[in-house]
């Protein structure tokens, strides 16, 4: 860049710093300087040098000389006040930035600098409404908004503001179409919003364009694999992680499409080495992630306390001291979280928690425990009332020291007899969950099932089904558990009603998408289970179409 030099020499100081020729800037201000000790322009200039070279303390101090002098005009010494408060918020020192940058602001309101730079101490202070206002009011004064309205979005993105950050980043691409960067943020956003298609595409296309960054390729990996595209994810996030070998979170991406393309080994390896290199949130990540393959393998020992990362990932708190699984007769609460097919899973547990502590249960399932005959009722207070300590019902197993396989055994028991000819079916689980839509059958692909003869299909999930199946109210989930003991066989997907045919001990057939969950790896956790799994590599529709005609002609036999 050419510098265009002015009479003035602090403007041409100022120029030279514009284009990034640092030296020839320094040079100038201190020329300055020696002729004129204290010229608060050229001190104001060395501590914007200051901060370009990291060393915002310096430009803190520097700054702070150039505002004491005089005969300074307002919007020189709001200038002065931008680079004082971005120093000081580099510090740390947020309010007092926040200050600085307000008089900013008062002093040349129609300066877009000190209204994007307020934002960005008012986003630290945790004031993100008004940061976004001010943002906002910065794009107002700006013919090119294209940066400013970028930022806007990752606020929105980053308090899950998703639909909001979406139109954000699309205007930034409106204005910049050829600009690979603003493509690359569009498409991380689309996928925050689960709406992998059109990311996917968008991803591609700033690739194109020269954004084939780390991070882009981190969110594509991310997108192919809820496509079901899981070769291909593979390949993506290797080339991410090569771009990024330190990036822990590219690594955990990565070791969980191993896990999900049956290479564990592999997996286990990379979870290691980020739990041996990292600290903090990756490194519980990946100590999650591993704890899920050794509880898959059946590695209980080693596997439940690891399980156990999940809490801080989940940011999971209470007011009440956590079980240690020391017996007494205070009571424990026992509480939930994740999906409600996790707490089925776990009811199990509940016995030999109550053989220790008396219990007061406090998640959704709660009334099913009524239906445990091996539990002792007796042992089951009220949920409300006084308590010593709380467990999750997801830490049992570690707090109880569980080692040995569990129990295949049903542990839930109710009044209605198994009718024959009845199937229950379940095709899709909660949409919010980021892979669903690879675990979810297309409905079109329940055609399959309509031409057997001589069997009663019934929808155990709430909401539209299919004409030729008959549609139960399942308000509750004690209605969900009649309903299935009234079937002869379930089958279903990775969702709630599975794990309740196997707690009740119905005969299920799990409808596992490729790779699958730890649940339903190398252990069983009930007596009789049969897995259907689409071919590796089919698209999901192709794959579960496959799927349904293979189960149809097991019915066939089965109904023989």
């Amino acid at each position: 860049m050419t510098v265009l030099f002015s009479s003035d020499p602090t403007e041409t100081a100022f120029a030279c710093f514009d284009a990034g020729d640092l030296s020839g800037a320094e040079e100038g201000f201190r020329v300055i300087l020696t002729t004129e000790p204290g010229q608060p322009d050229a001190l104001h200039g060395m501590a914007c040098l200051a901060r370009a070279r990291g060393q915002s303390a310096t430009a803190v101090a520097l700054v702070g000389r150039a505002l004491q002098k005089s005969a300074v005009s307002p919007d020189r010494r709001a200038r002065m006040h931008i680079t004082l408060g971005l120093a000081l918020l580099e510090q740390g020192h947020t309010e007092a930035a926040r200050a600085a940058l307000h008089v900013s602001v008062l002093l040349q309101p129609a300066d877009p600098r000190a209204h994007a730079a307020l934002a960005e101490a008012l986003a630290g202070l945790g004031r993100r409404g008004e940061a976004r206002k001010a943002l906002q009011k910065a794009a107002g004064l700006l013919l090119d908004k294209s940066n400013v309205r970028t930022r806007i979005g990752e606020l929105f993105l980053d308090d899950g503001l998703v639909v909001q950050a979406v139109e954000e980043f699309r205007q930034v691409v409106r204005d910049r179409p050829g600009d690979g960067a603003a493509l690359a943020n569009l498409g991380a956003a689309l996928f925050a919003g689960n709406a992998f298609d059109e990311a996917g595409d968008v991803l591609l296309r700033a690739c194109e364009l020269g954004a084939g960054t780390a991070e882009t390729l981190n969110s594509l990996g991310l997108v192919q694999m809820a496509r079901g595209e899981l070769a291909a994810a593979y390949s993506t996030l290797g080339q991410a992680l090569e771009l990024r070998p330190s990036d822990a979170r590219i690594a955990n991406n990565l070791g969980t499409i191993l896990m999900e393309i049956g290479r564990v080994e592999d997996a286990d390896a990379l979870f290691q080495m980020i739990m041996a290199r990292e600290a903090g949130e990756e490194a519980e990540r990946a100590r999650f992630n591993r704890a899920t393959v050794l509880l898959g393998q059946g590695r209980f020992a080693e596997g439940w306390p690891d399980f156990e990362s999940r809490r801080s990932l989940l940011g999971l708190a209470s007011e009440s001291p956590q079980w240690d699984g020391a017996a007494g007769e205070e009571p424990v609460a026992v509480v939930g979280e994740q999906g409600m097919g996790d707490e089925v899973q776990f009811l199990r547990f509940l016995r030999e928690a109550a053989r220790l502590r008396p219990l007061r249960l406090r998640f959704r399932t709660a009334a099913l425990a009524g239906l445990m005959p091996d539990l002792d009722q007796g042992r089951i207070l009220p949920a409300e009332g006084p308590v010593a300590a709380e467990i999750s019902l997801l830490s049992l197993p570690a707090v109880l020291e569980l080692e040995a396989p569990p129990c295949t055994e049903p542990y839930l028991a109710v009044g209605e007899k198994s009718e024959a000819g009845r199937i229950g079916l379940c095709w899709s689980g909660n949409p919010s969950y980021r892979f669903d839509r690879r675990r979810s059958v297309p409905t079109g692909c329940l055609e399959a099932l309509r031409q057997l003869s001589g069997i009663r299909f019934v929808a155990l999930q709430p909401g539209d089904a299919p004409e030729w199946m008959e549609r139960l109210s399942l308000e509750t989930s004690e209605d969900l558990a009649r309903e299935v003991g009234r079937c002869a066989l379930v089958i279903s997907v990775d969702t709630l009603v599975a794990h309740m045919a196997g707690a009740l001990g119905r005969p299920l057939w799990l409808l596992n998408r490729e790779g699958g969950d730890w649940r339903w790896k190398d252990v069983n956790w009930y007596r009789d289970v049969r897995q259907f799994r689409p071919p590796a590599g089919a698209g999901i529709a192709e794959g579960w179409s496959i799927v349904l005609k293979d189960v149809a002609a097991a019915l066939s036999l089965r109904e023989r």
